[in-house]
This record gives structure tokens, sequence and C-alpha cells, in this order.
């Protein structure tokens, strides 16, 4: 297992994370992921995770972050964050050695994770794209994108 993980705070990148209710949501294919949250000027963020290996998005909430496997590594709560030395990324590529495979070319994979107000999302990906949207909805923006790429 990968010792010495570490979490860098990632600052003036992605659009600051509202910290009442900020509504995290996600839309999903096999390559893209889109994770849409209302930033602090009451827009939407959407975050476009480009060749995206597996995401996840559930506990710990705010209030739990504590309890979390990242507890006692700085996380913050309502920021971005890179994962280094990633356990997740290192049993990706022991599991399936794709990683490796991939990455042979341009791309260099991280591990990303936003803590949102009740739930912690996280992606591997080589990439992203952020854009914002005013007087819409997260959910509106999602639906959007879907419509989109269909």
């Amino acid at each position: 297992m990968t010792m010495n993980i570490k979490l860098i705070p990632i600052e003036n990148v992605f659009p600051e994370i509202m910290v009442g209710a900020p509504n995290p949501m996600v839309f999903a294919d096999e390559h893209l992921v889109n994770l849409a949250y209302y930033d602090t000027e009451d827009d939407v963020a959407l975050v476009k995770f480009e060749h995206c290996f597996e995401f996840r998005m559930g506990m710990p909430s705010e209030d739990k972050i504590s309890k979390g496997p990242y507890s006692g590594l700085g996380i913050l709560n309502f920021e971005p964050h890179i994962v280094k030395n990633s356990p997740w990324i290192e049993e990706l590529e022991k599991r399936y050695e794709v990683i490796s495979e991939f990455s042979r070319g341009e791309r260099e994979y991280v591990h990303y994770l936003f803590a949102f107000h009740d739930r912690t999302f996280e992606c591997v990906t080589s990439g992203y794209k952020v854009e914002k949207y005013s007087s819409v909805t997260v959910a509106q923006v999602l639906i959007n994108e879907a419509s989109k790429n269909a």
C-alpha cells in the first residue's frame, strides 16, 4: 500500500464551493463525468472530468469528515483537493493494469476529491474543463449537458 498520502488543496482553479447547500450532482457516461454544484456566487459550476477511470460520491459529510479516510491529512470542508500517492490509483493499477497502459501517452491520472456539505466526491481522471452558468439550476445544467451528448 502506498505510504505518504498527501492532500493538496486546490486554489484558484475550481469555482469556490457554496458552504450552505452546494447541491452537488453527477451525470456520467463511460468516458466523461460531469460534476455540477452551486458556487459562492450562486452560479452553477460544471466540472467535466475527461478520461475518468472511476468516480464515487458518498460519505463522509461535513460533520463526519474527521472520521473519514483522509482525516489527519488536512482535508478541508468545502474545498477541492488532489490526493497525492493515492491508494485508489494504486488499487486500480494493481487490479486492472490500465492506468499505466493509458498513461504511456500524454495523460497523467490524478485523484481529485471535493469535500461538500453532505457528501464527498472523488474521481481518478486525466483532465478536466470548468464552466460556469448563471440563472439556472444544477439539475438543468446536467440535463443540458446530457442532451448535448445524446
